[in-house]
């Protein structure tokens, strides 16, 4: 897999491994003294995702690199010394990753049954951005806050963007195009129970 992975992105090498999960045992050093060897020089490193299934737990991502243990060290005799970790990710990622962690943590109770439940969640989570936006541009008006100059480029080519978008129609096509495909789900689950129901009453 790696080496048909290396034919399409050559520049990217191997630095260890992830696993799901945030338990660290024997067979964790045994797998990181394998991928030490194909990292050589470089300490192998090891991501734990912890995806939040687990009762008192929480959704998160640690990274590790490891330290012989011992006189005569042994590759399952091994300590996890934790790294800083952070997460990037691309802005177009960001509602399918907030949408992951809020059901993860329990703040849902189940994952959404339609696209109008995500659009509902997108919409919130746009108001209240809005509104710490209006809160700030009050403040600066009102001179209880000193105005930053990048943050008011970045309003203006936010704001320019997203009237022009509207202009054109992408959101409300976007919008009709949800609107719709929740409309026929509806649709096909109504007659599908009618016609569960008619199969029982012809069987009875």
């Amino acid at each position: 897999m790696y080496e048909l992975h290396h034919k399409v992105n050559p520049k990217e090498v191997i630095v260890g491994w992830y696993s799901t999960g945030s338990n660290l045992n024997t067979y964790s050093a045994l797998i990181q003294n394998f991928y030490s060897q194909e990292t050589a020089p470089h300490q192998a490193i090891h991501l734990a995702l912890n995806t939040g299934t687990e009762e008192g737990q929480q959704a998160g991502i640690q990274a590790y690199i490891s330290s012989p243990v011992g006189v005569s060290p042994k590759p399952e005799n091994a300590v996890f010394v934790p790294i800083p970790c952070a997460l990037h990710f691309k802005e177009a990622e960001r509602s399918g990753l907030d949408l992951l962690s809020s059901v993860a943590s329990g703040s849902t109770d189940s994952y959404p049954a339609t696209d109008l439940d995500v659009l509902e969640g997108a919409l919130v989570s746009l108001s209240e951005m809005l509104d710490r936006v209006l809160t700030y541009v009050r403040s600066v008006l009102a001179g209880e806050v000193k105005g930053d100059a990048a943050i008011g480029r970045y309003l203006m080519d936010t704001f320019g963007t997203s009237t022009e978008e509207l202009e054109k129609g992408t959101f409300n096509s976007s919008l009709q195009d949800t609107l719709m495909v929740s409309y026929l789900a509806n649709l096909v689950r109504s007659q599908a129970e009618v016609s569960s129901r008619l199969a029982l009453a012809t069987s009875s």
